[in-house]
């Protein structure tokens, strides 16, 4: 079976989960309990752009900071959150030119995959929309009730071990993803592609003459 696995935040979208989780949390919860949150990890954030602190350790923790928000929510009512989150800030922002090429190689007889960090439900919500199987980082409930999320989060080198585990008898045709995390799996495929790819990302891909996709590639042809 061939298969395409793909990024999602950043690769198939411009529209990121914690914005619209932020959105969501502010409309229906305490408006500022997410504010504090932020504000707390704002100052991190241009440490780990100039490479002072790691940043799947800062992805991590933040994850981990994020999701305890939400601690006691019901399987369903966190479902109905995700599904708001891609309706109104992901979907909407949905890469079309990526969504494209993916979608010639659904009709040419591939199965698509996304492979994210994102938690579970989010991955889900945003893969029922292009038809496609979804590799997240899973939460944990207990009793019925939101506890946290499973560790290690699904990036890096556990993306490429979560798709051996889970699509065992795959081939990977193309893998596409937007920044270094995305690299393992990006290894994995005859035809590695970098979506408006990071700064680092595009030096690997250029170095290893990897396929780049952005606004200066022309149409691909998917054969």
């Amino acid at each position: 079976m061939s298969i395409i696995v793909s990024d999602l935040e950043g690769t198939l979208t411009t529209g990121s989960s914690w914005r619209g989780l932020r959105r969501y949390f502010r409309m229906h919860y305490d408006a500022w309990a997410y504010d504090r949150f932020f504000l707390k990890w704002i100052a991190i954030f241009p440490l780990v752009q100039l490479g002072i602190m790691n940043r799947r350790e800062v992805m991590t923790s933040w994850m981990l900071d994020e999701i305890s928000l939400f601690r006691g929510n019901s399987p369903q009512k966190f479902n109905k959150m995700a599904e708001w989150v891609v309706e109104n800030t992901m979907w909407p922002n949905r890469r079309k030119d990526v969504l494209l090429e993916i979608n010639l190689h659904r009709q040419n007889g591939a199965k698509v995959a996304i492979v994210s960090g994102a938690y579970q439900p989010i991955a889900e919500a945003f893969a029922r929309r292009m038809d496609a199987i979804s590799i997240g980082s899973p939460l944990i409930f207990q009793n019925g009730k939101l506890e946290g999320v499973t560790l290690p989060i699904n990036s890096y080198e556990h993306k490429r071990k979560n798709i051996q585990d889970q699509l065992s008898d795959a081939k990977i045709a193309s893998a596409y993803g937007d920044t270094t995390s995305d690299i393992p799996m990006m290894e994995m495929s005859a035809d590695p592609v970098a979506v408006y790819p990071s700064k680092h990302l595009r030096q690997i891909a250029e170095k290893r003459n990897w396929r780049i996709l952005d606004e200066h590639s022309g149409s691909v042809v998917v054969s």
